[in-house]
């Protein structure tokens, strides 16, 4: 494979994983806050349109939550 392929490859897939741990980050906060959060959810395009390097805290709640079940279910499995 092409090291040009292989950048598009991860370029997909990092950016889905980004729209995977947005939209868990904003649902978490809808459930938590009791639908009091009144951030608008992006849907994909523009999500990716207006995706900057900045990092979004949103982004970093649903990345979080992953890392956690990730680590709980390591952990019950030890």
């Amino acid at each position: 494979m092409s090291i040009a392929f292989e950048i598009f490859i991860w370029l997909i897939v990092e950016t889905g994983l980004s729209f995977l741990f947005y939209s868990t980050g904003w649902l978490l906060l809808k459930v938590v806050t009791f639908g009091l959060y009144k951030n608008e959810f992006k849907d994909f395009v523009s999500y990716k349109a207006s995706k900057a390097r900045r990092v979004d805290l949103t982004f970093l709640l649903g990345f979080g939550f992953y890392v956690a079940l990730i680590t709980l279910m390591a952990y019950l499995t030890h």
